[in-house]
């Protein structure tokens, strides 16, 4: 089946997409590697600049941080695959935007700004779509396709997604693409509170949220020591 996109769209504030790196490693435990297009993979280390379309995965037993400029961070966990697929910032009053996907792996997510108007910071799986709220969440893409979001701050919307095509002209809008689903193409939406958490099953079907549970993990626990830290 053709599978939706989860994307946790945060409303930050910013605007025109930098020139010059937009983010950097800021934590590194073990070994991560960045690419773009079709060039080979290099090492990362802490303190390496990160731009849009750039692809970053970790290796086994490793974790990594990346700020961007407003301090923002994401976090993934070993052996995840993230792609900066959209990274705009700069001066303006509703222009910052900032969307990643997860093609598999963990990530944490802990945003500075308060969301409104068109400000948005978006994590995309192979899903379904969250529109995030609040500030601080969990997004497990699992291997299987399924998705598990947790929110620790804030509140997020997960709904489903369609495929979506652009000739990638300037400036041109997206459009929705008509195609096959197993599952059906009814949008669905779901509000997830603080402290609740969501399973969207490998089909696209959400569950409907539950309180948090298994956040004690080394993933969790390593997030948590951080943002206590405040780092």
């Amino acid at each position: 089946m053709k599978s939706a996109i989860l994307a946790l769209c945060l409303a930050l504030s910013g605007g025109a997409l930098a020139q010059t790196k937009t983010a950097q490693v800021s934590a590194l435990e073990g070994t991560a590697t960045k690419a773009r297009g079709n060039a080979a993979p290099t090492a990362l280390k802490q303190g390496t600049g990160l731009a849009q379309g750039d692809v970053v995965e970790t290796g086994a037993d490793s974790r990594m941080e990346i700020r961007f400029s407003d301090a923002s961070v994401l976090r993934i966990g070993s052996k995840a695959k993230l792609q900066l697929t959209e990274a705009h910032f700069g001066s303006g009053p509703a222009k910052r935007k900032m969307t990643a996907k997860l093609f598999f792996g963990n990530l944490w997510a802990k945003v500075t700004s308060v969301i409104q108007g068109e400000q948005k910071f978006q994590v995309e799986t192979e899903n379904a779509v969250a529109g995030v709220r609040g500030t601080t969440f969990r997004v497990d893409a699992n291997t299987d396709k399924s998705v598990l979001v947790r929110v620790f701050a804030g509140t997020v919307a997960v709904a489903k997604n369609v495929p979506i095509y652009a000739t990638g002209k300037p400036g041109e809008e997206r459009h929705e693409v008509q195609g096959p689903e197993e599952v059906t193409r009814e949008q669905w939406e779901k509000l997830v509170g603080k402290q609740m958490q969501i399973f969207i099953a490998a089909d696209g079907t959400p569950g409907d949220p539950q309180p948090i549970t298994g956040e004690d993990d080394a993933f969790a626990k390593w997030n948590q020591e951080r943002d206590a830290a405040g780092k």
